[in-house]
């Protein structure tokens, strides 16, 4: 759904990069300190202000961060998660589109970076799929949209609601569905993780934006699937068959092998489902 004014796509911008830095690892004593005591009332007001509907697993949020009171306790529980072989959900998100590291989607996510003139921080040791670079490079995109719409300017190139459609869409239900297994499965103080992904996951449904219709190509399409289903209803006619043999005549083709009748192909029809 498109941001209806500067302030909406604003607003969108700053959840989705507040979503990035929680879903980055947690390495200093700073990070860790911000996601136990102030991210779940950052992401409340954000939230609000869009009307997504995630004041559950906001307060579930609240709870398992506060079983993680110190500050050394989020790095260990990421890296239970997202880090340690076997891992218990990817962070690489593509992993989820191709079934593999590294795949077809890193390089079509990389393409629409560098469309937009945006190329990879050399500080960054990660594949271009991470989920925190696919959300800032949406927060980034809802940034340059909240411009052009306050300044009637042009656009960014790659819309970040159908960059959502095409991507985090897609993964954003197996990574919350992993998240939900691991805390059955893995022996964790808490998984904040798990309601983090809940709260991503609406607001990547809210936002995503499905990429307009070709007209015309559904209208040939739906023909060609129609003359399809009429003549699988009406069956080969004589004409057919007559069609089939000038053809191949046509082409210097031998036509020996057809059928010389429609009755004659009913029968070999018919002794093909006898025999199977």
């Amino acid at each position: 759904m498109r941001a209806a004014t500067a302030a909406e796509a604003g607003t969108r911008s700053e959840l989705f990069l507040c979503l990035a830095r929680a879903f980055l690892a947690p390495a200093t004593p700073t990070h860790a300190e911000a996601m136990r005591c102030a991210l779940a009332d950052d992401l409340e007001e954000l939230a609000a202000q869009l009307r997504l509907p995630v004041s559950g697993p906001l307060a579930r949020l609240r709870a398992e961060a506060e079983r993680l009171a110190g500050p050394d306790g989020w790095l260990p529980v990421y890296s239970a998660l997202f880090l340690v072989p076997p891992v218990a959900a990817r962070i690489n998100a593509g992993w989820y589109l191709d079934g593999a590291l590294d795949g077809g989607s890193v390089r079509d996510m990389e393409a629409a970076y560098l469309h937009c003139g945006l190329e990879r921080d050399a500080g960054f040791r990660d594949l271009s799929d991470h989920v925190a670079t696919q959300l800032e490079f949406v927060a980034w995109l809802y940034a340059g949209e909240a411009a052009a719409l306050a300044a009637a300017a042009a656009a960014p190139p790659v819309s970040p609601g159908m960059f959502l459609h095409a991507y985090p869409r897609r993964w954003a239900a197996p990574l919350r569905a992993d998240l939900a297994h691991a805390a059955g499965d893995c022996e964790l103080p808490a998984n904040p993780y798990l309601p983090l992904a809940e709260v991503l996951e609406c607001a990547v449904l809210h936002c995503a934006e499905a990429p307009p219709v070709d007209a015309a190509a559904e209208r040939r399409r739906h023909a060609i699937e129609g003359a399809r289903a009429k003549r699988a209803l009406r069956g080969i006619t004589e004409e057919d068959l007559a069609g089939m043999r000038r053809k191949l005549a046509a082409r210097g083709l031998d036509t020996g092998h057809l059928p010389r009748t429609v009755e004659a192909v009913r029968e070999q029809l018919q002794a093909v489902s006898h025999h199977a």
